[in-house]
């Protein structure tokens, strides 16, 4: 009869105290990281103006009004690491982390580490950034002034002409 009483019980043990059987816990799955956003999306006419964040996956021109003395923007591919663009000036690339400035004469580029800090308006500058890159699709900002010469600390030199006295 004990032997039979101690059977019955052991069943029980592999229950809670609530008479529910105890569940096997799960591994936690990780959720897909959220689709990237943009403030203007796709609305490329948004740039206009030299200022937008818009969502780039392919080639795309962006027309601008003379931002940094720069009439248009061609992205020419989004890659793994950023984009490669070109203006009428040249071409270049701009990873994430990094912010490349356009004005008349020149231009520059700075790259940090962590959180890319949004570029402050300047006249006479362009400022582009690309924000993220994920799975072919990049998230491209501008940012710029009004349309005219950069600030002093930017514009070339003036050539020392050498005065001739008799």
């Amino acid at each position: 009869m004990k032997r039979a009483l101690l059977l019955l019980l052991f069943p029980l043990a592999a229950c809670s105290g609530d008479g529910e059987p105890t569940e096997t816990p799960t591994p936690a799955t990780s959720s897909p990281p959220p689709a990237l956003t943009a403030a203007d999306g796709r609305d490329y006419g948004a740039c206009l103006d030299g200022t937008c964040e818009v969502l780039v996956s392919g080639p795309v021109d962006i027309a601008l009004t003379g931002q940094g003395g720069v009439d248009r923007i061609a992205v020419r591919a989004v890659t793994a690491g950023g984009i490669e663009f070109a203006t009428a000036d040249g071409s270049g690339s701009l990873t994430p982390g990094c912010v490349s400035t356009l004005y008349e004469n020149g231009s520059g580029s700075r790259c940090s580490s962590g959180e890319p800090e949004k570029p402050k308006p300047v006249d006479g500058v362009l400022a582009m950034q690309v924000v993220d890159v994920r799975d072919g699709t990049a998230v491209l900002r501008l940012v710029s002034g009004a349309v005219g010469p950069p600030p002093s600390s930017l514009r070339p030199p003036m050539p020392v002409i050498p005065t001739w006295r008799p």
